[in-house]
C-alpha cells in the first residue's frame, strides 16, 4: 500500500515537473522569438534553417562583392568620362592647328597642351582604385564572384580601352609631333592623320565608356536580386523557427493552469497524515 502511494506522488512529481518544463520552454519561445533551439526539436525544419542559413552567408559576401565591384565600375566611369573630355579637347587643338592661318608660336602653345593631355590620359590609364591596384588592369580584367559560378569584370582591360585598336596616348603625341612640323606640306599631311586618329580614339573611347555602362547596369541588377532572395530567404526561414505567438501563449496558459491544479491536489493529498494513508 505506501509502495503503491509512494509510485503515485512519484507520477504525480514527474507530471508536475513536465508541465513547469514545458511552461519554461513556452516562456523561452516567446523570449527568443525562435520555436527551434535545438535540432531535435524539429529535425526537418532545423535541417532546413541550416542550409537557409548557410544560403544567406553566401548571399551577404555575395552582396559585399557586388558592393565593391560596383564602386570599381563607378571609378572607372568616371575616369572614362575625364579621358572622352581630354581626347574631345586634343581634337579641338587639332583642328585649330590645321588652319593655314595658325602662327608658329600659336601651334606650339597647342602643341604644349597636348602633351600635357597625354600626360592626363597616362595618368588615367594607369591609376590605382581605393585598395592601391590598377583600376584598369593589364591582361585579363579582374573578375569578382557574385553567385554561385557567377562572375563579373566590373572594368574591362587596360588594352581594350587604352591601347586597341588606338593607343590614345600615343595617337595623342603623335599629334602635338604634327602641330609643331616645320614643313608645311608635312604638316598638313600629319595634322590631317592626326584628326583622322583622333576621331577614331574617340570612338573607343565612346564604346568603352557605353560599356562600362552595361557593366554597371548589371552590377546593379545582381545587387536588386540579390536583395530580392534575401528577403524571401529571411522569409522562409522566418516561417520554419519563428515562434507562433498567438499557439504559444495559448499552450502557456492552457499549461500553467494544468500545473496549478496539479499543484492543488498534489498540497490536498500531502495534508494527509502516514496514518490517514495507512487506512
Amino acid at each position: 500500500m505506501i509502495s503503491g502511494t509512494r509510485f503515485r506522488l512519484d507520477l504525480e512529481i514527474n507530471q508536475q515537473s513536465r508541465l513547469a518544463q514545458e511552461i519554461a520552454r513556452a516562456q523561452s519561445d516567446i523570449a527568443t522569438g525562435k520555436r527551434i533551439q535545438a535540432p531535435s526539436d524539429d529535425p526537418i525544419a532545423s535541417g532546413q534553417v541550416a542550409q537557409l542559413a548557410r544560403t544567406q552567408g553566401d548571399e551577404a559576401v555575395w552582396t559585399r562583392n557586388v558592393q565593391a565591384a560596383s564602386l570599381l565600375a563607378s571609378s572607372a566611369d568616371t575616369a572614362l568620362t575625364s579621358v572622352a573630355t581630354a581626347v574631345d579637347r586634343a581634337k579641338e587643338l587639332m583642328l585649330t592647328a590645321a588652319n593655314g592661318t595658325t602662327s608658329d608660336d600659336n601651334r606650339a602653345t597647342i602643341a604644349a597642351e597636348l602633351r600635357d593631355i597625354s600626360q592626363q590620359i597616362s595618368g588615367l590609364r594607369t591609376t590605382l582604385d581605393s585598395r592601391g591596384e590598377p583600376l584598369f588592369r593589364a591582361g585579363s580584367p579582374l573578375e569578382i564572384p557574385v553567385g554561385p559560378g557567377v562572375h563579373v569584370a566590373p572594368v574591362a582591360g587596360r588594352s581594350e580601352v587604352f591601347d586597341a585598336p588606338i593607343d590614345i596616348v600615343a595617337t595623342i603625341d603623335a599629334a602635338a609631333a604634327a602641330a609643331v612640323e616645320p614643313n608645311p606640306s608635312l604638316r598638313s599631311t600629319a595634322v590631317a592623320a592626326s584628326l583622322s586618329a583622333l576621331d577614331g580614339a574617340a570612338r573607343q573611347v565612346a564604346n568603352a565608356h557605353a560599356d562600362q555602362g552595361l557593366r554597371a547596369a548589371r552590377l546593379d541588377k545582381i545587387q536588386n536580386q540579390l536583395a530580392d532572395f534575401s528577403i524571401q530567404h529571411e522569409e522562409q526561414r522566418s516561417e520554419l523557427e519563428s515562434t507562433d505567438v498567438t499557439a504559444t501563449v495559448a499552450k502557456l496558459q492552457s499549461r500553467q493552469l494544468s500545473l496549478e491544479a496539479a499543484q492543488g491536489i498534489f498540497a490536498r493529498v500531502n495534508r494527509s497524515s502516514l496514518f490517514d494513508l495507512l487506512r
